[in-house]
């Protein structure tokens, strides 16, 4: 396996990875998109892209009053493998949500996150997030018997 180059951004890029994602469980818009460069790029596959912070702002603002479907969700992402090159980083996470959705009820959400980062001055921010779905199924279901209830 080859070494990490600079394990401080790397380890740096991860925590704020995780920031996104408690953060998006506890419903916080405004800490969220203070974690992202203003041109920032967040492609959900099936469930939308929003290009910048005005788009992704009207996003989450409708996620937080149940408006998307998704009505909670539990984040929990594991095994990083993050490359970091100067001022951009790259982080790719397994992630797996427990989750709320309506006219579903408890439902799992299984695939990957793809996180591009930027360092701008001394501060590394998200620059594009990108959710790649493998599962998306019912909790009594499971994945075995509905992979993708899209």
């Amino acid at each position: 396996m080859k070494e990490v180059e600079d394990p401080a951004a790397a380890l740096t890029v991860s925590n704020l990875a995780h920031c996104y994602m408690l953060r998006m469980d506890k419903h916080d818009v405004d800490g969220v998109l203070e974690l992202m460069t203003d041109d920032c790029v967040l492609d959900y596959g099936d469930f939308g892209r929003y290009d910048g912070k005005d788009e992704l702002r009207g996003f989450l603002e409708g996620y937080v009053e149940g408006e998307t479907g998704i009505l909670d969700s539990f984040h929990l992402a594991i095994n990083p493998w993050i490359t970091v090159d100067g001022d951009t980083a790259t982080g790719r996470w397994h992630f797996l949500d427990l989750g709320h959705v309506e006219d579903m009820g408890a439902a799992w959400l299984a695939g990957f996150y793809t996180i591009d980062f930027t360092k701008e001055g001394n501060e590394w921010l998200i620059n594009k997030l990108t959710y790649e779905a493998k599962y998306f199924s019912p909790y009594d279901d499971g994945w075995a018997e509905t992979p993708m209830a899209i």
